[in-house]
């Protein structure tokens, strides 16, 4: 990761990324902090926490992966990287970008069909919360379509590196 990259604004896809993960993080940490106090103090408990944040923990997961990405947060191979020369670097970068876009559009297409079958089929989680499965699975396709747009802008960087 360069250090320009950490110093540039984050741009609105970034931010939804951020702000959606963030909301995620929060909301577990209050009903865990809840489930720890109600337990500790009032010998009682959420009954349903544990399920919620499971449907928390796939928000941060998928909502923050447009975020990684435009940061450079996902691991590189440096060891090739480094021995690159400019146009080297764009060249594999292209490369990884273009078969990573291919791989999450794919995904992405995959959870949208998962998501519009469980919405027509009325499933439901088989907890006494009895939580509709599209709305925790929606969660997976909103994330993975951010990645989508952000890997599309890495694409485009890329291209635009090796033509200079």
């Amino acid at each position: 990761m360069s250090a320009s990259s950490d110093v540039r604004p984050f741009d609105v896809v970034e931010r939804v990324s951020l702000w959606l993960s963030a909301i995620c993080m929060i909301g577990m940490t209050v009903l865990m902090l809840l489930e720890v106090v109600l337990r500790g103090a009032f010998n009682s408990t959420t009954e349903n926490s544990d399920e919620l944040v499971g449907y928390l923990l796939v928000g941060i997961s998928f909502l923050s992966l447009a975020l990684c990405q435009s940061r450079g947060a996902f691991h590189r191979v440096e060891m090739v990287q480094m021995r690159l020369g400019p146009r080297g670097k764009a060249g594999s970068s292209l490369v990884f970008d273009v078969l990573s876009f291919g791989y999450v559009a794919l995904t992405d297409w995959y959870f949208v069909q998962f998501v519009l079958s469980s919405y027509n089929r009325e499933s439901v989680a088989p907890t006494p919360l009895a939580t509709p499965l599209w709305i925790p699975e929606s969660v997976m396709a909103v994330g993975a379509t951010l990645l989508l747009v952000s890997l599309a802008r890495a694409i485009v960087r890329d291209v635009r590196e090796l033509a200079s």
